[in-house]
């Protein structure tokens, strides 16, 4: 008989300040692939982060841009591709070691890493002014209550998807992006509007005040992205929450030097 997964905390509960892999642990396997979100989570990770589109047949599956070129052996739009055609593309992203890779549906994700790490879950959408699908948007949330790991994700994406999620999902958290479609220096009062439980920040588009904001209000931080480990030393200090980064071990053991030396005093 196999050994019980031993769980991690849910959002409410893991502490501050984590350090998020983004697209997995990919400085050592495909973003957005399996083997990089199974070595960030077997090496401690306090959250994953991946992204989300919809296909043309309403299946939610894990790749950042919209277009299929750069990271697969496809062309074209993911949305329209259905499943099928996605599952017929190499996404190794040209790394020897990894050719053959499969596109990963977001219920491979959940089925294999169930309460492992917060999931910082971005939803896409091409343009602020595009048609958002909210049956895509709750089939995302209703799985995440079928796998049971409803505490353990948020959304992290921009305000027409935020929309569509208070509606058909008002429970899950959410989290906007300082990026497209947002006035990004004013991106707390933007989290204020929309009653995001956190921001996601990006160089130049933050500073000390800013977070310090959002502490007051409640609001945890997250800053996309930093490799660097003076760098994310730096944005600790300053108060970052979650510091998303691609190279998941060198900056995991940044913060773990910075939370010695405040235990030290």
């Amino acid at each position: 008989m196999s050994e019980p997964k031993c769980f991690k905390p849910g959002d409410a509960e893991m502490p501050y300040p984590r350090i998020c892999a983004h697209r997995g642990f990919n400085t050592v396997a495909p973003e957005n692939s399996m083997p990089a979100w199974g070595a960030a989570i077997a090496l401690g990770a306090d959250e994953i982060e991946f992204d989300l589109w919809e296909t043309a047949d309403g299946v939610p599956v894990s790749i950042h841009d919209d277009t299929l070129d750069r990271v697969s052996n496809g062309h074209g739009k993911v949305r329209e591709k259905t499943l099928a055609e996605l599952e017929t593309l190499d996404f190794g992203g040209g790394r020897e070691h990894f050719g053959g890779l499969k596109v990963v549906k977001f219920e491979d994700i959940l089925r294999a890493f169930p309460r492992q790490a917060v999931m910082n879950i971005h939803i896409k959408a091409a343009s602020s002014k595009e048609h958002f699908s909210r049956a895509f948007v709750k089939r995302i949330a209703d799985l995440l209550i079928e796998y049971d790991c409803a505490d353990h994700a948020y959304f992290m994406t921009t305000p027409n998807v935020i929309e569509a999620a208070k509606e058909v999902a008002p429970w899950v958290p959410l989290c906007i992006s300082s990026g497209a479609f947002c006035q990004k220096m004013f991106i707390v009062e933007r989290a204020l509007e929309y009653g995001c439980r956190k921001v996601q920040m990006f160089t130049p588009y933050w500073n000390r005040g800013m977070i310090e904001r959002a502490h007051g209000l409640g609001i945890h931080v997250n800053y996309f992205y930093s490799d660097d480990p003076a760098e994310a030393r730096e944005l600790l200090e300053a108060g970052v929450d979650t510091l998303l980064t691609n190279d998941y071990w060198r900056i995991a053991q940044v913060r773990d030097e910075f939370l010695r030396e405040k235990r030290r005093g």
